[in-house]
This record gives structure tokens, sequence and C-alpha cells, in this order.
């Protein structure tokens, strides 16, 4: 049997578009509140949600009616009686939900399923609580639940296979994608979520970066649909604190509690979209679809302020970065001068280049004329001293500290004195590489991100010793070479890894803990945050051994447990099961043959 009738208890951001995705499927939808204020302002909000989506095409007048039509308003519960679905989308405090199932059993049909919408709460206790635990499930919508089409669902210990499986049929049939979870404390989702958004909070505090900075390096760097700060205003202050909580009480783990910042902000009213101003400002309040971003219209393009007479740029190291860098300097207009330890080496990197130009121009992105005089302007050497006449040199060598200190000694000596130089660490001190030169004031940190020709993103780091007339040409150099620099002050892991490291450290642990099979932490993770692959996966693309070597560095640096690599990745490590590059990992690749 399927559902025909649902109703829907709490009618704030989430139980608005879990109404809208119900009455979207052609099911007649119930939305409930003892409040009549509270009812009308989310029937409103419904309403210019399927407003903005006419305007954009997406639905037309008629399809508006209709869903809009399937959607009644009911201030009593009792009007709940005949449904057969009731997902509550109230207040996540475990009592309230209690209270609120025990009420409904007194007089819903016996036979109705008792969905929770709950993000972090037992499905289990809930369903002990309700007068019929065979009959309650978890229903995890993510947000913009009208947009987003992951929703996790979770059996409590007694829920019935006849209650998942009808619920999970139900799910489908108004368009989501419903993914089995354990019924653990956050689940999949805001158990890695909610630290990864308290770090992100954490770096606004201190000022160590603003929000916009933030989500642009996220979404270049990482590829996110959604910065961290634009989410937050979309979920609500209020929500993430309140679901951070629930969090740190269940697990007593620090990672879970939120920043001050954020009770400051709820305090002074800025709970993200629904009031209009957030870690961004909006022109009205709304949620997601409805809430226009005042400074929207800012752009990242600027007028570029780069010196004309830098014509030469030197690249020490041509492997899969170095040359990549390299392919972006030439294809900017200017002249490359490469180096590499051996001439083997040197010559693969200058091929590399070469090959990467030549697709270019199969791929029609590139004339073979231009692809001819690009190539004129590159040349490669073993001798460092190639590179006397560079007006900037990038170091793109072995991410070891005692390594980059004795190539920066020596460039020191050889290239011209107004030169500045660069290093590629992506999480090394620059400020300690700056100081074994003579010229520190004209040392900073350029980290591209791989391949370099195809990602936007470039953190600028400002080492102690760097000048701001340095730091401003690294952010104008990368305006030039058609990429977006972020600027970042030169602490371990910078911004993206600072971000990325305690994260993917977070699910290594929770998968050598059984949270969750590498399958499904994987896709619940891609689809319902809008990443471009889960941390499993993208841990075997890094590199196991590089995650461990950068964890262990910025460990050593900062002293926080979460930047400690858990024993999985040592034994991985130790095991060379170091992902893709190695044939396994998390998982099992087929290997190139020679």
């Amino acid at each position: 049997m399927e559902f025909k009738k649902v109703g829907i208890i709490g009618v704030g951001t989430m139980g608005s578009n879990i109404a809208i995705l119900c009455a979207r499927a052609g099911i007649e939808t119930l939305i409930a509140d003892e409040n009549e204020n509270n009812l009308n302002y989310g029937f409103e909000n419904i309403q210019k949600f399927l407003s903005v989506g006419v305007s954009k095409e997406k639905l037309t007048e008629t399809q508006k009616k209709t869903i809009e039509d399937s959607i009644h308003k009911v201030t009593s519960m009792q009007a709940l009686n005949d449904c057969e679905i009731i997902i509550e989308a109230i207040v996540e405090d475990i009592n309230a939900k209690k209270n609120l199932f025990k009420k409904l059993n007194s007089y819903v049909n016996e036979e109705a399923v008792f969905a929770s919408n709950t993000s972090t709460l037992s499905i289990t206790n809930l369903g002990s609580h309700s007068g019929r635990p065979d009959k309650t499930i978890g229903t995890h919508f993510c947000l913009p639940a009208a947009l987003n089409k992951t929703v996790e669902i979770s059996s409590g210990l007694q829920t019935s296979e006849e209650t998942y499986e009808k619920t999970f049929k139900f799910l489908e049939k108004i368009g989501q994608t419903p993914s089995k979870t354990k019924d653990t404390p956050g689940f999949i989702l805001n158990y890695f979520l909610s630290p990864f958004l308290n770090d992100c909070i954490h770096l606004i505090e201190t000022g160590y970066t603003t929000p916009f900075d933030l989500d642009t390096a996220v979404k270049l760097g990482l590829g996110y649909k959604i910065g961290p700060m634009e989410l937050l205003d979309i979920e609500g202050l209020d929500i993430h604190r309140t679901v951070s909580l629930s969090l740190y009480e269940q697990l007593k783990d620090p990672r879970y509690i939120p920043p001050d910042l954020v009770n400051k902000m709820i305090d002074s009213g800025s709970l993200g979209t629904k009031t209009g101003k957030g870690f961004y400002t909006y022109k009205k309040p709304g949620f997601f679809g409805t809430a226009e971003r005042e400074d929207k219209s800012k752009q990242i393009k600027e007028t570029i302020n780069f010196p004309e007479n830098i014509k030469k740029i030197g690249i020490i190291g041509l492997g899969t970065m170095g040359s990549g860098i390299a392919q972006v300097c030439l294809t900017s207009g200017f002249e490359v001068f490469g180096v590499e330890g051996n001439e083997e080496i040197l010559k693969k990197g200058l091929e590399k280049i070469e090959g990467n130009l030549e697709v270019a121009v199969q791929r029609g992105k590139l004339e073979s004329s231009s692809k001819s005089e690009i190539l004129t302007r590159l040349q490669g050497s073993t001798e460092i001293s190639s590179l006397t006449e560079c007006d900037l040199v990038i170091e793109v060598i072995i991410e070891n500290l005692d390594a980059k200190i004795k190539m920066f000694k020596e460039l020191d000596k050889v290239v011209k004195k107004d030169s500045i130089l660069a290093t590629n660490t992506s999480c090394l001190s620059v400020s300690s590489i700056a100081s074994s030169t003579n010229r520190s004031d004209k040392v900073l940190g350029l980290h591209f991100f791989n391949p370099p020709y195809a990602m936007k993103l470039v953190e600028v780091i400002q080492a102690i010793q760097t000048s701001e007339e340095t730091f401003s040409f690294g952010k104008e150099f990368c305006k030039k070479i058609g990429k977006i620099p972020i600027p970042v002050q030169d602490r371990p892991g910078f911004l993206v890894n600072r971000l990325l490291i305690p994260y993917l450290n977070h699910a290594a642990q929770a998968f050598d803990e059984k949270l969750a099979s590498r399958e499904d932490m994987d896709r619940v993770i891609s689809t319902g945050l809008g990443y471009p692959m889960g941390p499993l996966t993208l841990l075997d693309l890094v590199g196991i051994d590089v995650q461990t070597f950068v964890a262990e560095a910025m460990f050593k640096e900062l002293g926080e447990s979460r930047f400690m690599p858990p024993p999985i990745l040592r034994r991985m490590t130790s095991a060379r099961w170091l992902g893709r590059k190695s044939g396994i990992g998390f998982y099992e690749y087929k290997q190139k043959k020679d």
C-alpha cells in the first residue's frame, strides 16, 4: 500500500520544503502547526518559493496552482487522524518529539507511520515513546529539501521491515533518493558536517578569513556547489547550534561545540536568510530560493594591475604540478624556464607540457599555430643558474621543509636581487622558507591546486616577513594568469587544507569504526552536500600517504588531536595501500597496463 495522504508537522524551512515535495508528487498534503501565524508564514514561504520557480521557468502557473491546491493548512493535530504517514519537522529536541509522537498516537489511525526528520536523535528512543515503535522511522531530508534529493532513512531497533519498505517507496515517489543509514547520532551527514561547519565558523571568528573568501576557496578548491557560510545561512544559525549541541551531548566530542560567534549572531538576530542577515546580508528575509544576497553583485573579476616589465618565470620541478603551472604561465604570455634534477625527468616534464598543449589543440581550445608560438617561449635546464634573469621563480619540489630551505638558499644566491621567490607548498611554513634567504620580504606562497591548468584557485600566502608589495604582486600575478587569488596568512594548512585535513581524518576514523560502508558514506555525503566526491574516494585520489604526511605536519604545528592522522591511515600507508596510484586504498582500482 502506498501513502496517498501525508501530514507534516512544523512548517519552518524544512517542513515547508518537504510539503512542496509531497504536493509536487500529487499527494494530498496537510501542513500542521497549532500556531496559526507560524502556519500562515510557512505557507507564504511555500508560495514564494513556487513563484521563484515560475519566474525561473522551472514551473508553470498551472503547476504552481496545482501544488498549492494540494496543500491544506490545519491548526489541530486531530485533523491528521486519517493520514497514512506523518512527518515531524519540529525543533530538534528529544522531549518535544517524544511528546508529539505520544500525543499523536492517541488519535491517529493505528496503521499510520510516524517519520521523524531528526538529524541527530535516536530513532529507537523516539520509537520507544511513540506507542508504535514498529511504525516509527527516521527520514532526514537534506537542505534545501525541495532541490536536494538525498534523504537519510534510518530504522530503529524495533522498526518493522514493512515500515521501512513502504517509507522507502514513498520517498522515491516524491522524487527523493533514500540512503539507508544506521541509527547513530548525526547519522552520516551531520556526523561530519557539524564539526566541519564549526571549523569554518572558527576561522571567521578569529579573523583568519572572510565568509566570501572562505566560500570561494572551498567552492573552487574542493568543487563544492554551495559554500559553507552560504549553507549555514540557509540552514539557520539557530538550527546549526541546536544540531551541534545535540550531537555534543551524545558524543561528548568538543568538535561539535559551536564557536561563541554563533551565540553572538543568534543573540543579535542574525540567523541567516530567514532573518535577512547572517554571514551575508540579504535584500529581504526568505528561505532558499527566495532570499537574494545584497552583495551578490560583487564580482571576483577585478582590474589587473600587473607590472609590464615582468616577463620571465622560472619553475623548479616539472612534475605533474610544476608542468601544469608552467603551462598556465606559458599560455598567459610569459617566457618560462623549467628546471629539473636530471635530463630524463626534465625531458618528461617538457614532453608533458607539449602533450597537454596538443590535447588542447585536438579539443579545439588552442590553434596549432598558437601551440608552436607558445613552445618557443619554453626552455628547460638542469642548472639553477639558468634562472638568473627570471623575475619570478616558483618552487614546486618535494614537500619537505629541509629540501625547500636548501633550494631557496641556492636560489637566493643565483637569482637577481629584485626577483620574487614563491613556494607552492601546501602545508609547510612559508616564514621558515623565507628566513633562509636574504630577501625574506620578497618571498611568498603560491599554492596552486591540481591540475593547475583546470583549477581556478590559488592560495596566496603572506609569510610574517612578506612585504605588502610582494603580497599584492602575488595576487595580481594570479589574476594575470587567469586564476582567482585567495589571500591567507602563513598558518598550517593555509585555508583549504586547514578545513579539509581534519574532515578527511574524521571520515577515515569513522570508516575504521564501522559507522557506514565506504559506498554509503561516500554516496550520502556527495549527494547530500553536493560534493564532487565522497571523503574516502577523495582520500584515494589525494593519496593515503599524502594525507598522512600533511596531517602529521599540521598536528606537529597545531597540537590538536583532530589533525593527527588516525591509525587506519598509518596502517594503509605502511601496507602501501595508497589509493589510486598504488591500485588499492579504500577502494580497488584496475592498474593501467604498460
